[in-house]
């Protein structure tokens, strides 16, 4: 039987994450095993993240012009990460995706 796929929202560091993580999703800390787990350079994520989509040409006219639009919310995943040889890495606002 092979091993089970991590399923849910991912969110990739450009780096793999050895070491001492702070997570935060939107400002608020994130708790591994609760809310995420590791998968080598991905965070999988329990609960949807908020992926979005980015507002095109047209509708930042509109924004601007009339002043009305549509405003999406995004969720923002920052990474803290304290590596084994004690140097800091800092990865903000990363991107999420749909996990299979």
């Amino acid at each position: 039987m092979a091993p089970a796929t991590p399923t849910g929202h991912r969110v990739k560091a450009p780096t793999l994450l050895e070491g001492a993580l702070a997570v935060y999703r939107n400002g608020a800390a994130v708790t591994e095993g609760n809310d995420f787990t590791v998968d080598g350079d991905t965070l999988v994520f329990v609960e949807p993240l908020h992926c979005g989509r980015k507002t095109g040409f047209l509708g930042r006219l509109q924004m601007t012009t009339v002043g009305i639009g549509v405003y999406e919310q995004v969720d923002k995943v920052d990474i803290h990460l304290t590596r084994p040889d004690g140097s800091l890495a800092l990865f903000a606002e990363l991107e999420a995706t749909a996990g299979s």
